[in-house]
C-alpha cells in the first residue's frame, strides 16, 4: 500500500484511495459538496481544494479525484487552501437565498457549517441575486427548490448510477444552471429519499419530515430496518419518545448508503391506533394474561399445544420460544411459516428491495437447524392443535385460515391473527429494545432501544421469559446480552460472537460445515 503524507502526518492507505478519504484516516477533514462515497466522481464544486507538492513546487488540485500514489504530499490548511475555500463560498452564496431561518435543511447544511469554518467574509454582492422555481413538487416524497441548490450534481449521479432512471438534470448555463426534471415527468422510483439524504444543502427535502422538528433537537440510535430480508442499517430519529424519521447508515457490505421508500415508513408505525397496548384475555385487559395462558397450555397438553417461531421477530425472541418449549413444554410441536404479513407487496427490484419482506428469515432458520424437528406450513395446517402460540408472525394470513382452535398471539400491531386470537400479548416494537437480526446474507445485526415501549409491551424476549415462569421454568432471557451470549455458545455458527463483537456492521455467520465423505478405499496391488 503507498505512503502519503497530508500535512506531515504519514499514513499508509489501500492504492486508489482518494485524498479526502485519506485524510480522514489521518485526522483531518476536506471540506465538499460534490464528493460522496458511492457516487463517481465530479469535480464541480471546488471546494476540496488542497495544495500538492510536485516537482515544480505546490499545486492547486481538488482531493476528490487525486488518488493514494507512493510519495505522495499535501497540505489541506496552507495560507492557498484557506483562500481559496473563501473564494468558493463566495461563488456560491452570490444567488443564494439565504432562508435559512426557513430552511428544513437548518442544523445540518454544508453551506451554514462551512461558511462559519470556511467562509466569515463581508458580501461584496450588490446585484439582484438570480431567482429560480420554489417549492416544486417533483414526487411523492421530495420537494425541490432550485434556488437554494449549489449544482454539486449529487442528484444526477444517483439518478443515473444508482437507480438508472435518469430523471433529475442541470439545466441553463452560467448563474442560471438549476437542478430540474423534463416537464410532464415526476419522480417515480423507490429510493427518493436518499436525494435528499445526499443533497448538501436544502435544495431537495422530504416531504414526510418537512417542518416536522429542527434536527439539533433529534437524537439518533443505531438499528436496522426490518422492512425485508435486507436489513439496511438505519439511523433512528427520535424526540421524547417519538420517531421522527428513519436515514440510511453506512454499511458498504449490505446497504452503502442508501435505503428503499417502503424502509423509512417501517418506523411511522409505532405509536400507530392499531398498536396493542395492553394483554387481552377474550377480548378483555387483564393483569395476570401469562398466568391464564400457562394454565390453558397445560390444560391442552404438550401434544395438543402448537408454538409458531416469528421470522419478523428477533434473534433473543425465536430463542425465547424455543427455551420456553425446551424447559416446560418438550412435546410441544414448532412450526416456522414462511411467506409475508398482511399488506406486504413481495417486490424485489435487484437494488436493495427484496421480495422476502421479513427481517429474520435466516435468523428463524439457523435456531430451527439447531433445534430440530420445525414443522413447515404444511405441518401446521395437518397438524390437530387445541391451542397454538405464534410469535409476531400474521400465520392467518399466510395460511389462509385457522389451524388451531384457540391462539395466543404475542405482537405489536392488530392483524387478523390478532383478531382471532383470544390471548393477545403486546411486545415491544424494534425501536423500543435491544436485540439482533440476521439478514438474508446471513449477517447478524443489532438493533439499540431508541425510545421505551408504549402501554405495557415489553421485547418478546422477556414477554416469553414470564410466560416460561408462569408454566414453571423461566428460561433466563431477560437481559438482551446474556441471552444472546447463551445463543452464541449453544449454535455453533453463532460461536464466538457478542454484542461487542457485532459491532456498527454487524458479522457474518460461520460457513456451514459440510460433511467430508470418507475416503475410498484403495485396491491393492497385486
Amino acid at each position: 500500500m503507498p505512503k502519503v503524507k497530508i500535512n506531515d502526518v504519514e499514513i499508509e492507505v489501500p492504492a486508489g484511495t482518494n485524498m479526502i478519504e485519506a485524510a480522514k484516516l489521518a485526522g483531518f477533514d476536506i471540506p465538499h459538496y460534490c464528493y460522496h462515497p458511492h457516487l463517481s466522481i465530479a469535480g464541480n464544486c471546488r471546494m476540496c481544494m488542497c495544495e500538492a507538492e510536485t516537482p515544480r513546487g505546490p499545486v492547486l488540485d481538488i482531493a476528490c479525484n487525486m488518488q493514494a500514489r507512493e510519495g505522495l504530499a499535501i497540505r489541506t490548511e496552507s495560507d492557498k487552501v484557506k483562500a481559496v475555500r473563501k473564494s468558493v463560498m463566495e461563488f456560491l452564496l452570490v444567488n443564494h437565498p439565504l432562508d435559512c431561518p426557513i430552511c428544513d435543511q437548518s442544523g445540518e447544511c454544508r453551506l451554514q457549517d462551512y461558511y462559519m469554518d470556511h467562509g466569515q467574509y463581508d458580501s461584496r454582492g450588490i446585484e439582484a441575486k438570480v431567482g429560480k422555481h420554489k417549492r416544486q413538487d417533483i414526487g411523492d416524497l421530495i420537494v425541490l427548490d432550485a434556488e437554494r441548490c449549489v449544482q454539486c450534481s449529487r442528484c444526477v449521479r444517483f439518478g443515473d448510477e444508482v437507480t438508472g432512471t435518469g430523471d433529475l438534470r442541470l439545466m441553463n448555463r452560467g448563474d442560471h444552471t438549476e437542478i430540474g426534471m423534463f416537464p410532464g415527468t415526476r419522480l417515480e422510483h423507490d429510493y427518493q429519499g436518499n436525494l435528499a439524504d445526499i443533497c448538501p444543502v436544502g435544495a431537495l427535502t422530504n416531504k414526510d419530515f418537512r417542518f416536522e422538528r429542527r434536527v439539533w433537537y433529534l437524537r439518533e440510535t443505531d438499528s436496522v430496518c426490518t422492512g425485508c430480508s435486507t436489513s439496511c442499517n438505519t439511523k433512528v430519529c427520535h424526540q421524547e419518545g417519538e420517531v421522527f424519521r428513519t436515514l440510511p447508515r453506512r454499511n458498504d457490505d449490505v446497504n452503502r448508503s442508501w435505503m428503499c421508500d417502503p424502509g423509512r415508513q417501517c418506523n411511522s408505525g409505532v405509536g400507530s391506533l392499531d398498536r396493542i397496548l395492553r394483554p387481552t384475555v377474550d377480548g378483555v385487559a387483564v393483569p395476570d394474561a401469562f398466568e391464564t395462558l400457562a394454565a390453558r397450555i397445560k390444560a391442552a397438553g404438550a401434544g395438543r399445544t402448537g408454538f409458531v417461531m416469528g421470522s419478523g421477530a428477533s434473534l433473543e425472541a425465536n430463542w425465547a420460544l424455543l427455551q420456553v418449549v425446551k424447559a416446560n413444554c418438550p412435546g410441544a410441536k414448532v412450526f416456522s411459516v414462511a411467506g409475508n404479513n398482511a399488506g406486504a407487496i413481495a417486490k424485489s427490484d435487484g437494488l436493495l428491495m427484496d421480495a422476502d419482506k421479513n427481517p429474520n428469515s435466516a435468523g428463524v432458520a439457523l435456531l430451527a437447524a439447531w433445534f430440530g424437528g420445525i414443522g413447515g406450513a404444511e405441518d401446521l395446517r395437518a397438524a390437530d392443535l387445541s391451542l397454538l402460540v405464534v410469535l409476531e408472525d400474521d400465520i392467518i394470513t399466510r395460511l389462509g385460515g385457522n389451524p388451531a382452535e384457540a391462539i395466543a398471539y404475542f405482537g405489536t400491531h392488530n392483524n387478523p391473527t390478532a383478531e382471532l386470537a383470544s390471548i393477545v400479548i403486546p411486545v415491544a416494537h424494534v425501536v423500543e429494545m435491544d436485540a439482533t437480526y440476521v439478514n438474508r446474507q446471513e449477517r447478524v445485526q443489532r438493533v439499540r432501544r431508541a425510545t421505551n415501549p408504549q402501554g405495557e409491551a415489553v421485547p418478546a424476549y422477556q414477554a416469553l421469559e414470564k410466560l416460561g415462569a408462569a408454566l414453571g421454568r423461566a428460561p433466563g432471557t431477560s437481559m438482551p446480552t446474556a441471552t444472546f451470549s447463551a445463543m452464541a455458545r449453544a449454535v455453533p455458527r453463532m460461536n464466538g460472537l457478542d454484542y461487542k463483537a457485532l459491532g456498527a456492521s454487524g458479522r457474518l455467520l460461520a460457513p456451514t460445515v459440510q460433511p467430508v465423505a470418507p475416503a475410498a478405499p484403495v485396491a491393492e496391488a497385486k
